[in-house]
């Protein structure tokens, strides 16, 4: 019988497991507080980029830019003399890592390990200008907009590449939604033209360390699945069920793992939900999209980083112990 951390990684690599894993419980999130991509976890502050940001309740922590606080960068053409970028040579790695490893209770041999890393290239640009600005200089300013794009690439890469020596992780996932709960913030072909040439930079990249590239899109993303399998993405989160998941497997069958499926906003987050209900909700999930492996459970539950939602009586909980219930009738 396999171990959790092995069934899960089958999955994670678009193969059969034994049974459907649960990445509440078969994964271990690395932050990657060293990045600078955020303050310090639970306090507003100043990020790697200047940026000023604040963590938001209703996103379970996550950081957006301080909306009080002016954007770094009005005039995209100035990038080169006004954005600043972390200066990791600064950074005590090896002190950090250590901290992290005691505090999270990392454990490579028993899970999956999973670096999320924030802010990724699309993120990053709007939370320098702000959303609107940032979509108008796509349009009026187009060559400092690719070229602002590549320089922050260029950031990722050199940090993916210290998080490999330092934490070794299985995954390296970066977080950058281009997607809302209807569709996608950009079309496709600006996708194509000012964001896909740099994000297959990153992901080559990563290969190169041998960490796996995990991509994290929330909303409806199936508009840039075909251009996420172009650059050889191998693994997806939190694909939300706005998506056509079953058909999103079949493409990516043999290809890579989706992570996903979850309703955590209607039912798993919602305040009065019943166990009962997760405990259905997961049982769907199971038997819509556990068939021909490739599938792992997973929500980006605003309670996924409160271990009280762990123990019996959390939802978190509710959704392991349904996962282990009917993890293998798929």
């Amino acid at each position: 019988m396999l171990s959790k951390r092995e069934n899960a990684l089958l999955a994670l690599k678009g193969e059969v497991p034994e049974y459907v894993p649960c990445f509440y419980d078969a994964c271990q999130i690395i932050p990657a507080a060293t990045s600078l991509e955020t303050p310090a976890m639970g306090a507003s502050g100043y990020d790697g980029y200047g940026v000023h940001q604040t963590p938001t309740e209703s996103a379970g922590g996550m950081f957006t830019p301080t909306p009080t606080v002016k954007p770094v960068l009005k005039d995209i053409t100035q990038w080169k003399s006004v954005v600043q970028f972390p200066d990791y040579s600064q950074i005590p790695f090896e002190l950090i890592v250590a901290k992290e490893r005691e505090l999270l209770h990392l454990n490579p041999e028993l899970f999956v390990q999973d670096l999320f890393c924030p802010n990724g290239i699309f993120e990053r640009l709007h939370f320098l200008m702000g959303f609107e600005d940032a979509m108008c200089a796509i349009y009026d300013e187009p060559e400092a907009v690719y070229d602002l794009v590549g320089a922050i690439a260029d950031k990722k890469i050199e940090y993916l590449k210290l998080a490999q020596v330092y934490y070794k992780p299985d995954y390296f996932t970066l977080l950058d939604d281009y997607s809302h709960l209807t569709g996608l913030f950009i079309s496709p072909d600006i996708f194509r033209k000012f964001f896909k040439p740099h994000l297959a930079r990153i992901v080559a990249a990563c290969k190169q360390t041998g960490m796996v590239y995990k991509q994290h899109c929330c909303g409806k993303l199936q508009d840039l699945f075909d251009d996420f399998l172009d650059i050889g993405i191998t693994a997806f989160d939190p694909v939300q069920p706005v998506n056509d998941i079953v058909k999103l497997k079949e493409k990516a069958k043999g290809k890579a793992g989706i992570m996903g499926g979850l309703d955590v906003q209607n039912v798993v987050d919602r305040v009065d939900a019943m166990e009962q209900e997760i405990e259905a909700e997961v049982k769907r999930c199971i038997t819509t999209y556990g068939p021909g492996g490739g599938y792992m459970i997973y929500g980006a539950s605003v309670n996924m980083f409160n271990p009280a939602q762990y123990a019996p009586g959390g939802r978190i909980f509710a959704v392991s112990r349904a996962c282990e219930k009917y993890g293998r009738i798929y």
